[in-house]
């Protein structure tokens, strides 16, 4: 999914509702950009799990909140990659 964003006059940039929905973005979810020379790219800022528990032998971690349309990630960065083959 490529998309424009603009930036107001207090320097906030407002997310379009499409991209809010494949991102799985909520009021209050942390977002971090990784800053390259010729790039920003927005990832969710996913806390790091350090404690988690065994049942059984099964891994338990504890909840996040954090709701995903998984496959809607996977077809939006599908597209995103077959759009950028197409410009080269």
């Amino acid at each position: 999914m490529i998309t424009t964003l603009t930036i107001d006059a207090a320097g906030h940039i407002n997310l379009p509702d499409a991209l809010k929905r494949v991102f799985g973005v909520e009021p209050g979810v942390r977002l971090r950009a990784e800053v390259t020379p010729d790039r920003i790219e927005l990832v969710k800022d996913v806390p790091i799990i350090t404690e988690g528990v065994s049942e059984n032998g099964v891994l338990l971690l504890p909840k996040l909140g954090i709701k995903m349309d998984a496959a809607g990630a996977i077809r939006a960065d599908r597209d995103d990659l077959a759009e950028r083959a197409l410009r080269k």
